[in-house]
């Protein structure tokens, strides 16, 4: 007897176990699920086994497991990330220059993960677009969701050797900050949050 055709579509995300145990819940009898952790997010595949009386064209059944996939998708938050970056008890602060409502206000440079990144290669990338920084990526100090439901990741980094000094190529400003001045700043409140897990490592 032939085997009846599998169908599968597979995705790679950024979800945690809780995430999507609770879309696998939801999922029908007929199809299943599968998942592995891989160091840029998790790959989930569907997997659905063709009926002998389903006679609807595979494009259809292979649209009904996208359709699935996407309720997956629609969980993933964005993840933003933003470096701590540290030297001889002074931390960089960034000035912001755009959008207008936020110019003037200060943060710890960063930017969004984009597809197919891990955290630390998206904030290599980001200090090496917006400062011209080569820079070693430590641990994660601390997180925070954004009122968009971002998730913003404030990791501890150095600069590596052969880096050269930062540069405000999208910055109105930098400065290197030590812990008696930290507050004085006008930060970005979500980056204000993380100002006791900065001071505990300066």
């Amino acid at each position: 007897m032939n085997k009846r055709p599998i169908l599968r579509v597979a995705e790679l995300v950024r979800l945690e176990e809780s995430q999507v145990k609770q879309g696998q819940s939801s999922l029908p009898a007929s199809v299943s699920l599968a998942w592995t952790r891989l160091p840029v997010g998790t790959l989930l595949t569907l997997e659905a086994r063709r009926r002998w009386w389903d006679l609807r064209p595979r494009r259809l059944r292979l649209r009904a497991l996208d359709h699935l996939m996407a309720g997956f998708i629609r969980q993933e938050h964005v993840h933003v990330v933003a470096a701590a970056l540290i030297r001889d008890g002074r931390v960089l602060a960034a000035q912001r220059s755009h959008p207008a409502e936020l110019a003037g206000q200060w943060e710890f440079p960063g930017g969004k993960v984009e597809k197919g990144e891990t955290l630390p290669m998206a904030l290599a990338r980001e200090c090496q677009e917006e400062l011209g920084l080569l820079v070693d990526v430590g641990p994660e100090l601390a997180r925070n969701v954004l009122p968009d439901g971002a998730v913003l990741v404030l990791f501890e980094v150095s600069l590596a050797p052969g880096s050269p000094e930062p540069q405000r190529l999208e910055h109105q400003a930098l400065e290197w900050v030590d812990a008696a001045r930290l507050d004085s700043l006008a930060w970005l409140p979500a980056n204000r949050r993380f100002l006791p897990d900065v001071t505990s490592r300066l």
